[in-house]
């Protein structure tokens, strides 16, 4: 077989682990388990700030930095040893062999790693967190919402109105848009590319092939430590330092590249784009966040309502009021922009590989 043909079967089986990802998460969810890979994450990021943190500006500072290096060579280095060890199982020309078992044994590896990468960002868990505080508010019962919202915003929600609550879901769902998907699945692609364009003209070693997987669970890591110690109070201002810093680093680009799949989409259930893109150009810097501004003003926009986390911010034209069904038509908007921007860049990265392999 051609190397041309066996490269491009290289490509797809990344891109199958991305598929299986994804229907394992929309059909699966994101169910609480006692050992649930982010909560190791978590776990872990805790422990090593309970011996780490000093009182001591720079030194802490400089163990900030830790928080990250170490859980990501603990659980990348795990990971990239399961995806080896899955592979060499794998006969090295296996699309030479019996189709039929090849293609048996492709299918499992590619489930096995994609339920693996699954557990590194969520889609339904977006819906099943808000869309029952838009059924309580629709029933009437602020109380009940009030308490669904607590378990996915830092702010007190217990004197919310229900027009606060509302925007506060639609936040949720439009910054995590990036933080529990997008820019887990950029990770992912990106450094699987990166690797192919390795294995093919600089180094020509399998073990590049594997990159995907750990570098999705690095924004992983570098989100989580952000959530857990990337705060301004005086305990977490020094050691959190790096944990925010990388965050804002590793959202910039699939942020930006959000807010444009957001408008296609936007395009196909009738939003207003057009105010979009103005909500997007006057307030995208007001948040605090350099990342969280972009994906929030833009869904307001679109949505043609005023988003507002009181004495923080104010997003977009009150062209309308907040009703409750506008949580589940923020889901639907971010579950389809994710799925657009998946497929987009499989096909970008897949035809890349394909005109590099013709033209050299």
């Amino acid at each position: 077989m051609s190397e041309f043909i066996y490269t491009t079967y290289l490509w797809l089986i990344p891109s199958l682990v991305l598929l299986f990802a994804l229907l394992f998460d929309l059909t699966l969810g994101d169910p609480e388990l006692k050992y649930h890979p982010v909560q190791l994450i978590g776990r872990t990021i805790n422990w090593l700030k309970k011996h780490l943190l000093t009182g001591k500006k720079t030194i802490d500072r400089i163990n900030g930095f830790f928080l990250i290096i170490l859980p990501f060579l603990l659980f990348g280095t795990l990971l990239y040893l399961i995806q080896i060890i899955l592979w060499s199982i794998l006969p090295f020309q296996y699309f030479q062999g019996n189709f039929l078992f090849n293609l048996i044994f492709i299918s499992f590896y590619c489930a096995i790693n994609g339920f693996i990468l699954k557990w590194s960002f969520a889609i339904k868990y977006l819906g099943t967190t808000t869309i029952p505080i838009c059924q309580a508010l629709k029933e009437k019962d602020l109380e009940f919402a009030r308490k669904k919202l607590s378990y996915i915003v830092r702010r007190n929600t217990q004197q919310l109105s229900e027009n606060y609550v509302i925007s506060a879901s639609v936040e949720v769902i439009a910054e995590s848009s990036t933080d529990s998907a997008i820019s887990v699945i950029w990770f992912y692609l990106f450094s699987n590319l990166v690797g192919t364009l390795i294995y093919l003209y600089i180094y020509h070693n399998y073990l590049w092939l594997f990159l995907g997987i750990p570098c999705a669970y690095l924004f992983r890591i570098i989100n989580t430590g952000d959530s857990i110690v990337g705060y301004k109070d005086t305990e977490n201002i020094n050691i959190g330092f790096a944990s925010a810093k990388l965050d804002d680093f590793s959202n910039f680009l699939p942020t930006r590249i959000t807010v444009l799949f957001m408008f296609l989409v936007g395009k196909f259930y009738h939003l207003d784009i057009k105010n979009g893109w103005k909500i997007l150009k006057e307030h995208r810097n007001i948040t605090e966040s350099i990342n969280a501004g972009w994906t929030m003003s833009a869904i307001a926009g679109l949505l043609n309502v005023e988003l507002e986390k009181q004495n923080h911010y104010k997003l977009g034209v009150k062209n309308r009021e907040l009703i409750p069904e506008d949580i589940i038509l923020s889901y639907k908007l971010i579950k389809n922009t994710i799925l657009l921007f998946s497929f987009t860049f499989l096909l970008i990265i897949s035809t890349v590989i394909t005109l590099l392999q013709l033209i050299f």
